[in-house]
């Protein structure tokens, strides 16, 4: 029995951590993962990338995807080989993109043809709450990975307030420094302390302020970080219609009109000058894909 699961990658524009509501936004970047069971007890072996790795998020996600299919886990044993075009642990949302596009696999190598993306992002949150991958679950980064556009989620109350597609292309260009994330120094107790700022970046996300509430947001989180954040604000100074730090970083993500193809064309140069990998992708609103491998 095998099956394949596709999702896409997000960057942040309001992040979660301090307020409980998120804001993010679906890109072209994405994952794929290729799921084979075997009916019988045993391990599991997953590949990223072609490399062998121990993965207690990919173990989670199959564990709940099985039980949530009515199957028990224990039954089962198989292979996961999960390909991504996603920089892993950057903030560019592949824990969320990788357990999304598992489960997808894992129903689909069990005969599903079509699949229900309220029981997906459950498995997807679950999974990574349960391996420590996320602090609030992160449905909103889930929600932009399996069903494209923008999404803003009450991450904490499960719940996805709007989502919406986009009404035109935009292109994304994204700096990752050779840097490591500071994901593990940050103590989540300090920044829910700014809750009330986070909520008014949210609240400007709900009456339609999303790239001001970007840059706004990078400017917060670069700061409770430690991160320099005159990368985004160099973006903002090329035209970006908003730029941010995504997630806990140390990516930097910002948001063009195509029409500013040369403003950006420069900011990818400058951005590219310290050594850092820059990539250009562009907005998404497919949904995930799930499919049958004979």
């Amino acid at each position: 029995m095998k099956g394949r699961g596709s999702t896409f990658g997000a960057i942040s524009i309001v992040n979660a951590i301090a307020g409980g509501k998120g804001v993010t936004a679906s890109t072209k970047l994405g994952t794929e993962s290729i799921v084979e069971l075997e009916n019988k007890a045993g391990g599991w072996s997953v590949f990223i990338n072609e490399e062998k790795v121990e993965s207690r998020l990919a173990s989670e996600t199959i564990r709940l995807a099985l039980k949530m299919a009515g199957k028990e886990p224990a039954d089962y044993s198989g292979t996961v080989h999960t390909t991504t075009t996603l920089p892993i642990g950057v903030g560019l949302k592949t824990s969320s993109s990788s357990s999304s596009s598992i489960a997808l696999g894992v129903f689909a190598a069990l005969g599903q043809r079509a699949f229900d993306p309220q029981k997906i992002m459950i498995c997807s949150i679950d999974a990574s709450l349960a391996s420590g991958a996320s602090v609030t679950g992160a449905m909103d980064d889930c929600a932009s990975c399996l069903l494209g556009g923008i999404n803003m989620a009450d991450n904490l109350g499960r719940k996805i307030e709007r989502s919406k597609l986009f009404d035109r292309p935009l292109k994304i260009v994204i700096k990752v420094p050779n840097t490591p994330s500071k994901r593990t120094a940050v103590d989540v107790a300090d920044v829910k302390k700014l809750g009330k700022v986070a909520e008014v970046l949210y609240k400007m996300c709900v009456e339609g302020d999303l790239w001001r509430a970007m840059t706004l947001n990078g400017v917060l989180y670069s700061g409770i970080y430690g991160y320099d954040s005159r990368a985004a604000l160099l973006a903002v100074e090329h035209g970006a219609l908003g730029a941010s730090l995504s997630g806990t970083g140390p990516a930097t993500a910002a948001v063009f009109d195509p029409k500013s193809s040369s403003e950006m064309g420069h900011l990818v140069e400058v951005w590219a000058s310290d050594g850092s990998k820059v990539l250009e992708t562009e907005t998404n609103n497919e949904h995930g894909r799930i499919a049958a491998i004979e």
